[in-house]
């Protein structure tokens, strides 16, 4: 009998191993983003930075603050804030017709 965790690990390890090519354009992409966000920040003005410094220094200290978080308000703000960007990018990714297998199935 297999256990239910080496089963999951098996099929996680399987789907890594069918998509690699997938994989290894968003771990570039988030190498690259990560990359050109700290050069960014290298090279923008001290004013900037200061707001920056100040915008992040007040979100963690209002966590700190908080004594209790009400997770279903938090979740209806956050989804209420983020639905209109959803949408957006749901109808522009709908919107993408082109047959990309020529893409993906040549070599790299």
């Amino acid at each position: 009998m297999i256990n239910k965790g080496t089963k999951i690990k098996k099929i996680v390890t399987e789907h890594i191993i069918n998509n690699k090519k997938e994989y290894i354009i968003v771990a570039l992409l988030f190498i690259i983003g990560i990359f050109l966000g700290v050069m960014f920040i290298n090279h923008i003005q001290e004013e900037q930075k200061k707001e920056i410094q100040t915008y992040l220094n007040s979100f963690i200290q209002t966590m700190k603050e908080t004594d209790k978080l009400d997770y279903m308000s938090l979740l209806k703000t956050s989804i209420g804030q983020n639905i209109f960007l959803a949408i957006i990018i749901w109808f522009f990714g709908t919107t993408v017709i082109r047959n990309t297998s020529s893409f993906w199935n040549s070599n790299i």
